[in-house]
């Protein structure tokens, strides 16, 4: 091997490095964030092609307070959970454009837009694999319209309390890092990219300012109206 070929074969295996599943290594694992790289298994939207839907969720957590976020349309679309673990609140953002609206359900209650499946029947296995660093535990489930239950990863090393609370891997006492869901006419499959410890400012699961609430149902309707 020459020189020239040993510098391309160094060049390609740090950009599988960087590509891999990354876990922060820098602080306790108390705090911090987890990219979400999104995928289209099934898209029956007429208007929009899945360039343009989102790519990413984040989801934040502290002291058992979880922030899912997922950002769309070049920005112009925004949508959040947010359960406060302290004050037991359970409340859903969005924001399309210069409109704001909010929706305050119980604490308990699945989150408005991030899927439409009812609670799910987990099935537990003894099987892993290493996800972001972790060796991630294997579980089935069968989404609607399937007859193959098909397989998700998670967690119990982030010690977060209920952290699907508002999903409807709720039964899953873990963090979710490959899974899937079902937001209106869409069918997403969430891979973990990378977890990272950080600190996460309190602000993230307080109330917010300037939206105007609305019902369950108004906020279903928006979502739908939206992805005609």
């Amino acid at each position: 091997m020459n020189i020239k070929e040993g510098h391309i074969l160094f060049l390609l295996a740090v950009l599988l490095w960087l590509s891999a599943c990354q876990k922060s290594s820098i602080k306790q694992e108390q705090e911090g964030e987890i990219v979400y790289n999104i995928t289209y298994v099934q898209n029956d939207l007429e208007k929009f092609t899945t360039d343009l839907l989102p790519k990413k969720l984040i989801v934040r957590f502290k002291d058992d307070n979880i922030d899912m976020e997922i950002d769309g349309f070049f920005g112009l679309f925004n949508i959040s959970n947010i359960i406060n673990a302290r004050k037991k609140t359970n409340i859903t953002y969005l924001s399309i454009l210069d409109k704001k609206f909010y929706y305050q359900g119980d604490f308990n209650e699945p989150a408005v837009g991030f899927g439409t499946i009812a609670k799910l029947d987990v099935k537990y296995v003894n099987s892993t694999k290493e996800l972001c660093g972790y060796e991630a535990k294997e579980a089935f489930v069968k989404l609607p319209d399937q007859d193959i239950p098909i397989p998700i990863y998670y967690t119990s090393a982030i010690k977060v309390e209920n952290p699907n609370r508002a999903t409807p891997y709720s039964d899953i006492n873990g963090i979710l890092l490959e899974f899937y869901l079902d937001v209106s006419k869409l069918k997403m499959k969430l891979l973990a990219e990378g977890v990272y410890f950080k600190d996460i400012d309190d602000g993230h699961f307080e109330p917010r300012k300037g939206y105007q609430r609305i019902s369950r149902q108004q906020m279903e309707e928006i979502l739908d109206k939206l992805m005609e």
